[in-house]
């Protein structure tokens, strides 16, 4: 049973419930936390928190979520946190235009300004490296949310999800191309999920119901996408474009078990693959060793619990 007197909190990097956290959503709304024994709570982000790690890192029981880049930077810069999973096995990320730009590979970015979020450069300096493009022959600017700027033609392309704001560049009727990082040398997971040391040890049997529980949850979502995209928009996020969202949900599947049919799965390689992309574009960053911030086990207990209630 979970420790009802400092129930599992699940924090989002996101304020908006969308497709991208479905799996979550169609568990909470079938009451199947609940029936397995956790009190769970989902926080939206909001403008206020300093970072999930922190969030994470201050309160007992939580769960993070967040891009492999800036879950590697928190360790780095010496957070007591670890990965337990990671909801989509191969990156989301990459560079937005308008059709108009004329990109439509990596080498088309030379001379070109791209805005990048603070979790992507690792990701466009692997691209660019692996494209053998010269880190100062593009521009990069820092990006804000929404897509206007891009539209308005602020810069050529922009970083975003090929899930989500491509995604509703597309349903609006823009004529938009994207590149993929994950096609171009880009090696990263993405909402990876991580708690402290602290929660680990004291919370480990509640998280792998969490994360039997996500699996569940994900299966059903992705079923039928449309229904799993109407739950989110019908109970979460009214004022989502339900086309969007039943898009944006249809894509994440290939994400969800890109590397193994197993929910939440990582591999010791990809982490080493990200990690060294990360020290590569973060000059004197370190990491501890990976059994420091990374425990493999409890996707596999979720596995063997699995099979176990199939062979029932």
């Amino acid at each position: 049973m979970a420790h009802a007197e400092s129930p599992l909190v699940f924090q989002m990097d996101l304020g908006v419930r969308n497709a991208q956290f479905a799996g979550l959503n169609w568990a909470e709304s079938q009451g199947w936390f609940a029936d397995a024994g956790l009190e769970l709570q989902v926080f939206r982000w909001s403008e206020a928190m300093e970072s999930v790690a922190a969030e994470v890192v201050a309160r007992p029981g939580t769960i993070g979520s967040v891009e492999s880049g800036l879950f590697l930077a928190s360790v780095a810069q010496g957070e007591p946190i670890v990965a337990i999973g990671t909801m989509f096995q191969a990156s989301p990320l990459g560079l937005i235009s308008l059709a108009s730009s004329g990109i439509t590979m990596p080498a088309d970015l030379r001379g070109k300004t791209v805005a990048v979020h603070g979790d992507g450069h690792e990701a466009i300096a692997t691209m660019l490296d692996h494209a053998g493009i010269p880190g100062d022959a593009v521009t990069v600017i820092e990006a804000t949310y929404g897509n206007e700027p891009l539209l308005a033609g602020q810069m050529d392309a922009k970083q975003g999800y090929v899930v989500d704001e491509f995604v509703k560049l597309q349903t609006a009727g823009h004529d938009v191309r994207i590149l993929p990082y994950k096609d171009y040398g880009h090696v990263a997971y993405s909402q990876v999920m991580f708690v402290s040391r602290e929660t680990l040890e004291t919370y480990r049997t509640e998280l792998v119901e969490f994360l039997a529980v996500l699996d569940r949850g994900w299966r059903a979502a992705t079923a039928d996408t449309d229904a799993g995209a109407s739950l989110t928009v019908e109970q979460f996020e009214p004022q989502l474009d339900l086309r969007y969202q039943q898009a944006s949900l249809a894509g994440i599947t290939d994400l969800l078990w890109a590397e193994s049919d197993t929910t939440s799965a990582m591999q010791e390689a990809t982490w080493q693959t990200n990690a060294s992309t990360f020290l590569r574009t973060h000059p004197g960053a370190s990491l501890p060793p990976m059994s420091a911030w990374a425990d493999f086990s409890l996707v596999r207990d979720v596995a063997k619990k699995m099979e176990k209630m199939g062979s029932e």
